[in-house]
């Protein structure tokens, strides 16, 4: 077992979700569209990969990522292009009755296909036509081979494309129109059990639309909660994890580490143990307590973990308008000072100011993993950013 950071994990480096694994195959089977939820940095693309990597028998899958696109054509180019990179589906889309452009890209396929070369060729293609060519591979995905086999799309961060299109003047509608394909495409009689998808993202999809009133053209996903690991899971994969790399963590480190971070998200373990081990130059007869402590407030929490956590502050930037971000920002502000968090009654000022986008705003900053109630109090769910957070956004942090 590595301990990877920064990129997705597969096969024996992903540890510790069988359950969800099995879980999702099994809404799958049953005939079910997925919407993954999850906070940012606990797994979910890896899932995804994850489900690529080792598909079930008589399933194929194919991924895509679409965080940097800004339309409907990156999205649909990047479908095509996924498909049109497995051998067996490049036939049927040869002959796909597109403009003079999109067929010359095809029948320049080779057997070695570049996807993101070809996605980008694509998208050009395509331009503002993408609303025909998607229609285009609807009716090719009805006419897919081995029609006892079925396809799983995987749609990574269609959550930020999305967004990014609710915030740019005029493309709100390109937006509704992309979605509701999509959702055309899951109700469409002669793909049932035939072809399925799976959407997610590290910003809440339903937040997103919530706020367009777009809620609608979701509401027939089946959402899938993925969360950061248990206690037990957390302290058995750095126990493991020492073991496999030769600097073994007693329990009581284990202990600490955990106590530190608060919730066990599994890359903010996997960065903990690689700057540890780096502190001690690898000999685990170094740690203790202190040094413990140190590496988290210095190294983690510090200056060099903005690299690591400064995603947390783009994302709201991704999600909200100016006005909702300013929410956001405040709120997270005082929930940051004291490791307690804040209690509401803190805010009431700020919420009389916009009740309703108070409540909206506190709402998506719970459902992406960045604060949780504990009765009347909002918390950090994560001390690490909490810390990071207090130290690079909030005032000084109160007794």
């Amino acid at each position: 077992m590595r301990n990877i950071t920064g990129q997705a994990v597969m096969g024996d480096d992903l540890y510790g979700r069988e359950y969800e694994l099995s879980r999702l195959w099994e809404h799958l089977t049953q005939g079910e569209h997925v919407l993954m939820l999850a906070p940012r940095r606990v797994g979910k693309t890896s899932l995804m990969l994850e489900l690529r990597r080792a598909p079930r028998e008589n399933w194929d899958v194919v991924y895509v990522d679409v965080q940097r696109g800004d339309g409907a054509a990156d999205c649909v180019a990047a479908i095509l292009a996924a498909l049109a990179a497995v051998p067996k589906f490049r036939n049927r889309f040869e002959a796909f009755p597109f403009s003079s452009a999109v067929k010359d890209i095809f029948g320049r396929l080779s057997t070695t296909v570049d996807t993101g070369v070809l996605r980008v060729e694509l998208k050009s293609a395509i331009g503002r036509e993408w609303s025909n060519a998607a229609e285009h591979l609807q009716a090719r995905l009805m006419r897919l081979p081995d029609a006892d086999r079925k396809l799983l799309i995987i749609v990574d961060e269609l959550p930020i494309l999305v967004s990014r299109m609710l915030h740019t003047d005029g493309r709100k509608d390109e937006a509704e129109l992309l979605l509701s394909w999509f959702r055309q495409v899951r109700q469409a009689p002669d793909l049932r059990d035939r072809v399925h998808t799976l959407v997610g993202g590290s910003i809440g999809l339903e937040g997103v639309l919530r706020r367009a009133d777009l809620s609608g053209l979701i509401n027939d996903l089946t959402p899938f909660r993925v969360d950061s690991w248990d206690r037990s899971t957390a302290a058995a994969f750095l126990h493991a994890l020492g073991v496999n790399r030769g600097f073994r963590l007693d329990d009581v480190s284990i202990v600490r580490i955990l106590e530190l971070l608060r919730d066990p998200v599994p890359y903010h373990i996997q960065l903990f143990f690689s700057a540890l081990r780096d502190d001690c130059k690898g000999d685990a007869a170094g740690i203790s307590q202190e040094l413990i402590d140190r590496c988290f407030n210095d190294r983690l929490a510090g200056p060099s973990g903005t690299a690591h956590l400064d995603h947390y502050a783009t994302r709201l930037e991704i999600a909200l308008d100016a006005h909702q971000h300013d929410v956001a920002i405040s709120i997270l502000d005082s929930a940051c000072r004291r490791n307690s968090g804040s209690n509401l009654a803190e805010l009431e000022e700020l919420r009389r100011r916009g009740e309703p986008t108070f409540w909206s705003v506190l709402r998506d900053l719970e459902a992406d993993g960045y604060l949780h109630r504990n009765e009347n109090r909002l918390e950090f769910r994560s001390n690490l950013l909490r810390e990071w957070w207090r130290k690079r956004y909030g005032r000084e942090a109160t007794p």
